[in-house]
């Protein structure tokens, strides 16, 4: 399968799958569930497939598997030990003339699955060149000379190291072939000719030659008969010995008929959110042994370790990178060294004599392959470290320059990878130098201002799709990009690029809303409205303050801070008036609507959603006209008149159903229940709250997951189904932890103060009354304190203090923010208690409601609880 076909399965989106496989973010529950459906993974095996991807279970401490082939090779591990003939089914036979290998200073940690992987390839008798790639410092030498140390058993006819990293060309490669094999060259006859000659009288079985790090010289002679070439030389000889195996190392592909590639990646990395043993994983393991050379009593902390994880995951599990991270313990922290390789790559540096002088920098390996590039090659991957995360051809032309040949080229050079689903995208270390190289360029500016016009570009075309039937999509995509339209953003306001974020904030804010991403927003827009503050009040740009202040206003409503929304809203509007955009005005006249109805201010609401209604209708914006319908509605509802406001509520739900923007269904469906209930239509309000969850699981809506449930508990309250009722009120609490706080918080937390009271269960009542009265007071949720404060009254009343619950009463049916139910019970409550009263306490009472101010009544609301 390819990522797409994956993602498709199991229902996410591709940038969601990127980063899961590549340890960025951990799947929900879920979510791996359905990646371990997709992937058909037998049902006994899915606990633990689960288990792993989440986190709680390292890969590495499971028994692996046996593999099968054809012609079975004995354990790798195994090999050194074993000789020919003792191997079980072996003929006696002389040992097979091999080249030394290198002697290395210190083991090779990790590595078994690749080692393991290309025994098996080499069992398969096409397989005669095997090319070992990936980036400098990844560990191909020390990989193949791993191999060729276990490997004699199955290459009798002998196993030759051929370094070449000092060879300057390729008619040098003969000669040093020659010096392996202990064979002189004499006579005319040429050193290839003479060598082959020798070859074929001598190596009479399989053979393994290791041609170690080929890439400088992967360079044809400018005549075009010149045979010499490394390319030439490796074809003749897999042309005319066929006893001879290649394995070689290179940090491209030699391009030859029958080469088979494989390429190395980093160590294993802890992903994000791991909480499991982190000494599993290899590149951790490489960073102690490293540490403990430089440092012998070195020991993490347990406070240390979260910073060498940060350390492994920055070099993505580069073996080099991991070592000379690890040779600065014993003058740094852990925390120094992360933070040290997050802002400076030559940082990632050792003075060490015995270390090639290409490995002692990351900079110094680096150097290596970009003075291999052409001119064009090494300015397009300058210009494509712009990039934050993956990109596709497009963006990489309009941005970079960078060709499809190009593209093709830096990929075979181990400089750019590819995945199935035709994504890009540069190493991190790699991404580091490059960058590095593309700052010191005179023509880099460009490159930005190109990048970032692409990206806000892009997320302007999203504006009107991400309220349609095509949001998820929509949702998908912009995910799929959002590291580089942050990237894009932040730029553009450092750069005052405003023209361009106008055409794209009201996107980008809605994404966030959507995406639940409130806290981020509220940051990405905050930064824009500070930097647009400090411009000249004539500025042309008061349209984009305006629109930042109504999006940032947005998010702190989803977020259930209402006093901040409601400031925010406030000056937009003020903002917006003279400037003249009706849609960003409508917009912002109909959300400070809701604010004012949620608080209690029921005739200003209604005042500014008649007007924003009617700037909807002018410019045609059927989302927010239904929008203006539905809150109309629900204060229609508030007021009591439940019928209008069914109708009205009704009128913009078909609206968005026209559209198909499931994020507004479900919010409508949400916001109608209380209007259900009151006209008895209990089974409509389930069967909404049903279609609510639905919607909201598809889209991963978890503001409107956590409403829907809220609301779904008042159906149960009103159908009689407490323990129900409290069950789905008890989830809404859980989605919104963590995540938002205010005047959602406080509704399920009185609803279930209703549901526990019921029940008969007065202290879980009295507790969630509490809470919920709390939680809205901090939010200045007005009706819904008024709410609690008319359930602390019934328990009052239960407690034998009538007279204080009287007081309650008058109270809440006094105040003007009262919600037309809560007077209904709060008047239920007065009628029952004034018969119990004498008539100078039933006038005391009233007298007091009237002159106390709400944090007195709360005061008294609390002491006498």
């Amino acid at each position: 399968m390819t990522q797409d076909e994956l993602a498709k399965r199991a229902a996410c989106s591709i940038g969601a799958l990127r980063k899961i496989e590549s340890g960025d973010r951990r799947p929900s529950k879920q979510l791996a569930a359905l990646i371990a459906q997709a992937l058909e993974i037998p049902i006994e095996d899915q606990p633990t497939f689960i288990r792993i991807a989440r986190g709680e279970l390292n890969p590495e401490r499971l028994q692996r598997p046996v593999f099968e082939s054809p012609t079975p090779l004995p354990d790798l591990r195994t090999l050194r030990q074993l000789q020919p003939s003792v191997m079980p089914g072996a003929v006696p036979q002389e040992p097979a003339p091999s080249a030394r290998l290198p002697l290395e200073a210190t083991p090779l940690i990790g590595r078994e699955n690749e080692l393991a992987a290309m025994a098996r390839l080499f069992d398969d008798p096409q397989c005669r060149l095997l090319t070992l790639t990936g980036v400098g410092g990844i560990g191909k030498t020390r990989v193949a000379i791993e191999f060729a140390s276990c490997a004699p058993p199955a290459f009798p006819g002998g196993v030759y190291y051929v370094p070449l990293s000092s060879i300057n060309s390729p008619e040098e490669i003969a000669p040093a072939v020659g010096d392996v094999l202990n064979f002189g060259f004499s006579g005319p006859t040429e050193p290839k000719e003479q060598l082959f000659s020798y070859l074929s009288s001598h190596i009479v079985e399989r053979a393994l030659f290791v041609f170690d790090n080929l890439e400088h010289l992967l360079v044809r002679a400018p005549a075009q008969d010149d045979k010499s070439g490394v390319a030439e030389l490796v074809t003749d000889i897999l042309r005319r010995l066929p006893n001879v195996c290649i394995l070689a190392t290179s940090r491209e592909r030699l391009n030859l008929h029958g080469e088979w590639t494989y390429e190395l990646h980093g160590l294993s990395v802890p992903p994000t959110d791991y909480a499991g043993p982190v000494e599993d994983y290899k590149s951790i393991e490489l960073f102690m042994n490293s540490a403990r050379r430089v440092k012998a009593d070195f020991q993490a902390a347990p406070d240390e370790q979260a910073s060498i994880v940060q350390i492994c995951r920055l070099v993505e599990g580069v073996p080099l990178a991991i070592e000379l991270g690890a040779a600065w313990v014993g003058v740094l922290s852990c925390r120094e060294i992360a933070q040290e390789i997050q802002s400076n790559m030559d940082f990632l540096s050792t003075s060490m004599r015995d270390i090639p002088e290409r490995h002692r920098s990351i900079r110094a390996t680096f150097d290596h392959s970009w003075n291999l590039l052409t001119e064009d090659e090494s300015m397009a991957l300058c210009q494509l470290s712009v990039f934050q995360g993956g990109f596709d051809r497009a963006a990489a032309y309009q941005i970079a320059g960078a060709s499809l040949p190009l593209l093709a080229s830096l990929c075979a050079k181990s400089l750019v990878r590819r995945n199935e689903s035709g994504c890009y995208s540069l190493h991190q270390v790699i991404r580091q130098y490059a960058l590095s190289h593309l700052n010191e360029h005179p023509h880099s500016l460009e490159t930005y201002e190109r990048h970032c016009a692409y990206y806000l570009r892009l997320v302007g075309t999203y504006e009107r799709p991400l309220k349609s039937i095509l949001q998820q999509d929509s949702m998908r995509s912009l995910t799929d990009e959002i590291d580089d339209i942050r990237a894009a953003w932040t730029w553009a306001i450092d750069h005052k690029k405003f023209d361009q974020i106008g055409g794209a904030g009201r996107a980008l804010g809605w994404y966030f809303e959507i995406a639940g991403l409130l806290q981020e927003g509220i940051e990405q827009f905050e930064r824009l409205v500070d930097v647009l503050k400090a411009e000249p009040q004539d500025n042309p740009w008061r349209r984009v303050l305006g629109l930042a202040l109504v999006h940032q206003g947005l998010l702190y409503l989803r977020k259930g801070d209402f006093d901040s929304a409601q400031v925010l809203y406030e000056e937009g509007i003020s903002v917006l008036r003279p400037v003249g955009d009706q849609n960003l005005l409508a917009d912002a006249l109909i959300y400070l609507s809701i604010i004012l109805h949620m608080n209690g201010d029921l005739p200003r609401a209604k005042s500014l959603l008649e007007e924003g209604i009617v700037l909807a209708r002018a410019v045609d914006d059927r989302w927010l006209e239904a929008l203006a319908l539905t809150s109309l509605g629900f204060i229609a509802s508030h007021m009591g008149c439940y019928a209008e406001g069914y109708e009205q509520m009704m009128a913009g739900i078909a609206i968005w159903r026209t559209i198909g923007d499931p994020h507004s269904i479900a919010m409508g469906l949400n916001f109608i229940v209380p209007t259900l209930t009151k006209l008895g239509k209990i089974e409509e309000a389930r069967a909404f709250m049903r279609e609510s969850i639905h919607l909201c699981e598809v889209s991963k809506n978890r503001w409107g997951m956590g409403t829907a449930y809220s609301f779904l508990g008042l159906v149960c309250i009103a159908g009689g189904e407490y323990e129900a009722a409290q069950s789905n009120l008890l989830k809404s609490l859980d989605i919104f932890s963590e995540y938002i706080s205010g005047w959602n918080i406080a509704r399920s937390l009185t609803y279930l103060g209703d549901a526990a009271i019921m029940a008969g269960d007065y202290p879980e009542a009295r507790k969630y009354y509490l809470d919920g009265l709390s939680s809205s007071i901090e939010s200045k949720a007005i009706p819904v304190a008024l709410d609690a404060l008319s359930g602390l009254g019934y328990l009052q009343e239960g407690a034998g203090e009538a007279e204080n619950a009287l007081l309650l009463c008058y109270y809440v049916l006094n105040h003007p923010s009262s919600e037309d139910e809560t007077k209904a019970r709060a008047d239920q409550l007065r009628s029952a208690l004034e018969p119990k009263l004498t008539s100078p306490q039933v006038m005391g009472a009233r007298k007091l409601a009237a002159e106390l101010t709400f944090d007195e009544i709360v005061k008294i609301a609390l002491k006498s609880t």
